[in-house]
């Protein structure tokens, strides 16, 4: 049990280390409406996946260029119960959402929710979620709240459908 709580605190702390100037140069992120932003941290591509089930694992990347550090705390939404900050754990090769303290980005950091890493879970969730629809999530940081529309893909989906595009 230790030596897997000090793995996830190895691979948080990795996530919050910022992006190497390659990164930093091929994805210029501009006004658009997959951005919402409190206070120069920016959120982008947010999305989920279409479920009929009690709960849904939101994703989307952080960008920190605050001048400060900041926490991602948790969050809200009208649609479940709780919104929580999870991290993915593996037994037998299935995956496992497990709550998460707060998680730090550094200031000029990017943190990346994805897949099999960092999520935050909506838990009981009042209807299903339809590809194509669009759910508002508030984000909470340590420094404030910011209103995120979040876009529903297909159940299967691996990744947002338009990631990959400038904004």
């Amino acid at each position: 049990m230790v030596r897997r709580l000090a793995a996830s605190a190895l691979f948080v702390l990795c996530l919050t280390l910022p992006a190497s100037a390659a990164e930093k140069e091929g994805h210029d992120h501009g006004p658009a409406e997959h951005v919402s932003e409190l206070d120069g941290v920016r959120i982008i591509h947010a999305w989920t996946r279409a479920t009929t089930g009690a709960e849904a694992l939101v994703f989307f990347e952080i960008e920190n260029r605050s001048g400060k550090p900041v926490s991602l705390t948790g969050g809200e939404s009208d649609l479940g119960a709780s919104v929580a900050l999870v991290g993915m754990t593996f037994k037998d090769g299935v995956a496992a959402p497990v709550a998460l303290p707060a998680v730090p980005v550094k200031d000029g950091g990017d943190l990346h929710l994805e897949p099999e890493g960092l999520a935050l879970r909506i838990g009981g969730l009042t209807r299903p979620l339809a590809e194509g629809d669009v759910i508002e999530v508030e984000v909470a940081f340590d420094i404030g709240h910011v209103d995120v529309d979040v876009e529903v893909e297909a159940e299967d989906a691996t990744g947002h459908s338009h990631a990959g595009h400038a904004h």
